[in-house]
């Protein structure tokens, strides 16, 4: 079924991206200062105040929200 492919291929984004999500993860923790865990909602946050544009903030931006709907709230990397 082309759903599960889709759902597949949004669960393995972070490993397609996983050092523009390291990279993203520690500009995060400098902000909060290791404060707090990084939320999805964050990353998201994040990307768009940058004003990062491309296919794989893209990516990062559909997984989070993917990880948001199935109830998730803090990045496990």
């Amino acid at each position: 079924m082309k759903t599960d492919q889709n759902y597949e291929y949004i669960k393995n984004i972070p490993i397609y991206n996983i050092d523009l999500l390291r990279e993203i993860q520690r500009k995060l923790n400098e902000i909060f200062q290791n404060k707090r865990e990084i939320m999805y909602s964050d990353i998201i946050n994040l990307i768009i105040r940058e004003c990062k544009v491309g296919e794989n903030y893209n990516n990062l931006i559909l997984w989070c929200n993917y990880k948001i709907r199935l109830g998730e709230t803090f990045v496990e990397i």
